[in-house]
């Protein structure tokens, strides 16, 4: 098919002008340093989302009715309406309708934002022509932040953003897009997109584009100090290899990864030992590897054995020894294995009266109001609020972005004594929405997000599918100690539908690819 953009229609071009807008301004975009950002990313985004008018009326112009966006409507699809028809729901019998429409009380991500991102997914994966330019103006893009992030880490604050900010603050905001959590969540997004395409590169000298972007991207997760990056860079150590190792040239490549992986850490443990006083603290995790006196040796053997499996795939070119499907049997089997090694400790740790085995690891495994920079408190807080519910906000929750009013009225006291905050989310993505918009709604959008990423990685394509979906994934995964914001949260819903508009395109469009595609066509026809 021809993908020449002249030839795309009115709403294809507009729809692109959409995305290039969100994926490259979004992350950039800052008015008054950290102050307002928040702010100006959420209006800029509600901005820029109003091209999908126009974009709506040139579809209907060409033809197509306003019925047929609904119309084969995959799981994943069904499942986002019902999310979306529950937040309607849970905003109109909420005691606070006004603050949960707008999510003025919280981080803005009300009702009408949900509804901003469902009218966007539908328009986005109906109008949009995939192109290559979007995933590299996106990764690029984050490159972009991941180099400003790099400097605020050496303390230049090129741009002055940091010029009054508190101390204790300082380290606390990086980069163009403000908190070190919603920057380690933009990066994981990045990050995880563009070592999965890495991965999946056919060609060598396309590989190498994507090594370099890949490291960079590394070391833009790294310099952001929240141990928040290890779930993002968790699924990539785990998961990918599932997807990649069909083949010998996976294994090369996820061996290149890693090697990149414990290259960045490298660099930054050698910045934190030689410029004490010049970079930024290292804290966590971090602080681990840092004072970790072998660290070096580690890499340096890994690196050894990254050259051995390289020259051996080379060797073993064309000689057809290799059993894909067992290499990943064998490899779920460790990940099983490793995931129940962890679950025991983290009994033994919480609940059999052993915490004392696990002093050095206790403030990641034993679980209090302390864990995770006290989203333990949060976590613990909200569960204990939830049963207190009335039986209708247990079933539609407090409405949309209340989590804030719900901490101030029912929490402040406590939370204020102990550690001299209020909570005005739950830090943990999922939990919110159970409490905010109640557990139909909360299961309704896991489903949407497990059914999206299903669909998008059984459909191997395009590499800039498969980074689309890792991209994803990282960010969902990360969500389990993050929230969801107007920052980096509508990267991930322009991702998912960058992914999904790919995904259409060959199982209910014209364009199969072979046996899957006409399997997945039946499947949703």
């Amino acid at each position: 098919m021809e993908n020449k953009i002249k030839n795309w229609k009115a709403s294809e071009k507009i729809t692109a002008v959409y995305l290039l807008a969100v994926l490259v301004g979004l992350p950039l975009v800052v008015r008054d340093a950290y102050y307002d950002i928040t702010f100006v990313k959420y209006y800029y985004y509600c901005g820029v989302s109003a091209l999908l008018i126009p974009a709506l009326l040139f579809k209907i112009r060409e033809g197509v009715s306003v019925r047929d966006f609904l119309r084969n409507l995959t799981l994943a699809e069904k499942a986002l309406l019902v999310y979306w028809a529950v937040s309607v729901l849970s905003t109109l019998f909420s005691p606070y309708r006004y603050e949960a429409f707008w999510g003025n009380e919280g981080r803005f991500c009300g009702l009408f934002l949900m509804t901003i991102y469902m009218a966007a997914y539908f328009l986005v994966t109906r109008c949009c022509r995939p192109h290559p330019v979007f995933t590299y103006a996106a990764i690029v893009t984050g490159c972009l932040v991941f180099a400003v992030g790099v400097t605020d880490f050496f303390k230049a604050d090129i741009f002055s953003f940091k010029e009054i900010i508190r101390e204790e603050q300082y380290d606390r905001f990086i980069s163009t897009i403000g908190n070190t959590n919603f920057y380690t969540s933009y990066a994981g997004i990045i990050t995880g997109a563009a070592a999965a395409i890495f991965t999946v590169w056919p060609e060598k000298k396309g590989a190498a584009v994507w090594f370099f972007l890949m490291t960079v991207s590394f070391a833009g997760t790294i310099v952001g100090n929240s141990d928040n990056a290890y779930l993002s860079l968790g699924v990539l150590v785990a998961f990918l290899p599932l997807y990649i190792f069909k083949d010998r040239r996976g294994i090369r490549r996820y061996f290149l990864m890693l090697s990149s992986l414990l290259l960045s850490f490298a660099v930054y443990r050698l910045c934190c030992l030689k410029f004490p006083g010049i970079v930024q603290n290292p804290q966590g995790v971090h602080g681990v590897i840092v004072r970790w006196g072998g660290y070096l040796k580690v890499c340096f053997v890994f690196w050894a054995v990254t050259a051995v499996v390289c020259a051996a795939d080379y060797k073993l070119a064309g000689k057809g020894v290799y059993s894909g499907n067992k290499v990943r049997i064998a490899w779920g089997i460790l990940l099983l294995a490793v995931t129940a090694g962890i679950l025991w400790i983290l009994i033994d740790a919480n609940f059999l009266g052993h915490a004392g085995r696990y002093s050095a690891l206790g403030e990641f495994v034993i679980f209090n109001d302390d864990w995770g920079t006290h989203r333990g408190f949060a976590w613990r807080k909200a569960l204990e609020n939830y049963r207190n519910f009335p039986v209708l906000q247990k079933i539609f929750g407090h409405g949309p972005d209340t989590f804030g009013i719900i901490s101030y009225f029912r929490d402040l006291t406590e939370s204020t004594s102990r550690y001299g905050e209020m909570f005005d989310s739950a830090h943990n993505e999922y939990l919110q929405f159970f409490v905010t918009i109640g557990p139909i709604g909360a299961f309704a959008y896991i489903m949407f997000l497990v059914l999206s990423l299903r669909d998008m990685l059984k459909m191997r394509v395009s590499p800039y599918l498969t980074g689309m979906a890792f991209g994803v994934f990282c960010y969902c995964v990360q969500a389990v100690v993050n929230i969801n914001q107007p920052t980096s949260t509508p990267i991930m819903w322009t991702f998912l539908a960058m992914g999904i508009a790919e995904y259409r395109r060959y199982a209910v469009g014209g364009e199969k690819n072979g046996k899957t595609g006409r399997k997945e066509q039946k499947r949703i026809g």
